[in-house]
């Protein structure tokens, strides 16, 4: 398990739908971490998401590897499927954003 992940009881402050057996609990974002899922869930490349945010792509491939560990998604598509289950992704807007309540 990510050391960075906050698995939490329900509380006012989390978007999850708690479920004693699902291993994802409350998760929490950095604003970077925010920012790099909607560029991804937009469909943006690593390489332009390095432009827009001014990281090395790498980092940007860091942050995603990251993410689909918090998520346990294989894949970028994957990844983004899960954050809007998981209601990290909001539904009501597009391009897609982040639920506030997700974000450090």
């Amino acid at each position: 398990m990510y050391s960075g992940q906050k698995n939490c009881e329900p509380h006012s402050g989390c978007v999850r739908k708690h479920e004693p057996h699902d291993p994802v609990g409350c998760l929490m974002l950095s604003s970077t971490q925010a920012r790099i899922l909607e560029g991804v869930a937009a469909g943006f490349s690593s390489g332009r998401l390095s432009r827009e945010l001014y990281l090395s792509s790498k980092t940007i491939d860091y942050h995603v590897r990251v993410l689909s560990d918090k998520l346990q998604a294989p894949n970028r598509v994957a990844l983004i499927s899960r954050a809007f289950v998981l209601e990290i992704l909001r539904t009501d807007s597009w391009p897609p954003r982040v639920a506030c309540e997700t974000v450090d």
